[in-house]
């Protein structure tokens, strides 16, 4: 395999991803890493763990310092990833996307998927999105997720997935094995779908199940609209394709993404007080933000909803 030098900000030529491995990738991201941090370019994001009582298993993480507004070399570039910054940056993903460090992790190797053009957040994902997607989450185990726009929680207008990636012999995220039960219920709506692994093509079975779950969701079809019909976020393992709407980008201060619905909150200066002394109740928050299941499914809630603590 072609290897390049692992210095930040050097890419591969050409666009194919056929000539990367996991550990290829593991490696590199380590190396960027490394090298961005002692450049300024990587700022994580330093958080305090919290023993709430009524988190539900969930990892409850305080921020205790804010995410700078912008260095003075970006203060007049509205959008960060046009062009993105080269010390983040692992290497070129195929045709149309470019894959980089977060700047801004709570997890080490918190990798983001973008596309090449100015192409919206809000705006349907494309085939060429889900080729690149399944070429990452083929590589790199982990969480893949996505926001699609500020009710559900994303932060740029610009085109992004994210990976958060397992970190060794522990679970992914703390509502992992809730949500690797077959029948799991959930006080929220959602679609949820297993990846067959003998479906062949990864990218055109998770293209096919994001059309059928948003269409399903009421949220549109990319034939009938020009963008889907209202905010949701994706949560996409190698075992399952998730689908949540959103009618809400936060509730009692907590804003929440993609992975408040894998268990994962953080909260800040702006979480109501009055929220974390009730003993933080996770899933009234998720509950407020998503949207209400079924009258079946909310029956069945205070017997089978509650995660097992991780």
């Amino acid at each position: 395999m072609n290897r390049e030098d692992t210095g930040a900000g050097q890419t591969i030529p050409g666009h194919s991803w056929a000539d990367v491995d996991g550990q290829w990738l593991g490696a590199r991201a380590q190396a960027v890493g490394a090298t961005a941090l002692a450049q300024g370019a990587l700022c994580p994001m330093p958080t305090d763990l919290l023993m709430l009582p009524k988190a539900a298993g969930a990892e409850v993480r305080r921020l205790l310092r804010r995410r700078p507004r912008g260095s003075s070399e970006r203060r007049s570039q509205a959008n960060p990833f046009l062009p993105p910054d080269q010390r983040l940056v692992l290497r070129a993903w195929g045709p149309a996307h470019t894959l980089l460090l977060n700047k801004y992790p709570i997890r080490p190797g918190h990798l983001l998927l973008i596309t090449n053009g100015d192409q919206p957040q809000s705006g349907w994902l494309s085939s060429q999105d889900w080729q690149a997607a399944a070429a990452l989450l083929e590589r790199q185990d982990g969480l893949l997720f996505f926001n699609s726009g500020p009710v559900a929680g994303a932060s740029q207008p610009h085109r992004h997935l994210q990976l958060l990636p397992r970190l060794p012999g522990r679970p992914c995220f703390p509502w992992e094995p809730w949500i690797n039960q077959p029948n799991g219920v959930y006080p929220w709506r959602l679609r949820k779908t297993s990846l067959l692994r003998r479906d062949g093509d990864l990218a055109a079975t998770m293209d096919r199940l994001y059309g059928q779950q948003l269409a399903s969701l009421g949220l549109g079809s990319a034939r009938e609209h020009g963008q889907p019909q209202g905010a949701y976020n994706l949560l996409i393992t190698a075992d399952w394709f998730i689908t949540v709407p959103r009618r809400r980008e936060e509730h009692q201060g907590v804003n929440i993404n993609a992975l408040g619905f894998a268990g994962m909150v953080l909260v800040t200066d702006q979480t109501s007080p009055a929220w974390l002394a009730a003993g933080g109740d996770v899933l009234s928050v998720l509950q407020a933000v998503g949207e209400e299941p079924s009258l079946t499914l909310q029956q069945r809630i205070p017997d089978s909803v509650v995660p097992p603590a991780c």
